[in-house]
């Protein structure tokens, strides 16, 4: 069976502890896979990449392509290869665990998730540019927007408990429409006609920010 690869620079943990600094280009990210989500440089907005794309969701609710230069406090990409796959009418955020769950063989490791089609509904999410606060005062302030109607596709990632530290609590998930006009982090999702895929995590690469002053005295 092959199986999806998972590069991550810096973690789920460094972005919460407050580590904002960009340390790894766009152009770097992509060497290592073509999917992805992530955020910039001072925790700006969303990061998401599909199909080798770079895609940038702002809390002022816009999408822009991310330049080669730009550069990313954390990300996590993926060399998407699909072991589970179906199609739904009816999935939700909080039924798409299950959903995995009943079709898998081993829920001890990552799996890569890309989810596309028509949703009814998706709710995002998207930090402000150049943050300084504690990440759990971003969280709780950042705006939320809601589109109804809309085509797109959700990328990222599900981890098991014991790596929640590294990649997110559960599903990690990122989005953006077809038209390119709305993406940033996923909040929650109601689906129409959608085609979901899994890839279990057979390989991760981690690599830290090593070269940075803060990130090397940083306490978190």
């Amino acid at each position: 069976m092959k199986t999806s690869k998972i590069f991550q620079h810096n973690s789920h943990t460094t972005l919460h502890g407050g580590f904002y600094e960009g340390t790894i280009s766009a152009k770097e990210v992509l060497k290592h896979g073509l999917n992805g989500i992530g955020t910039l440089d001072g925790a700006d907005g969303e990061v998401i990449i599909l199909n080798g794309h770079v895609y940038h969701g702002s809390s002022e609710n816009q999408v822009r392509l991310v330049s080669y230069d730009e550069t990313m406090s954390y990300v996590a990409v993926v060399d998407h290869q699909v072991s589970v796959s179906f199609d739904s009418l009816d999935v939700t955020l909080s039924t798409l665990k299950a959903g995995l769950l009943s079709r898998i063989e081993n829920a001890n490791v990552p799996y890569t998730v890309v989810i596309s089609g028509q949703f009814k509904s998706v709710e995002i999410s998207s930090k402000p540019a150049h943050n300084t606060a504690p990440y759990a005062e971003i969280m709780t302030t950042q705006p939320h927007f809601t589109k109804k109607d809309v085509s797109g596709t959700i990328v990222g990632v599900w981890s098991p408990k014991h790596l929640e530290s590294l990649y997110g609590d559960g599903f990690h998930l990122h989005f953006i429409s077809d038209d390119r006009t709305f993406g940033a982090h996923l909040v929650d999702f109601e689906a129409k006609n959608v085609s979901v895929e899994f890839g279990m995590v057979g390989q991760m690469e981690q690599e830290f920010a090593l070269e940075s002053n803060q990130f090397n005295s940083i306490n978190f």
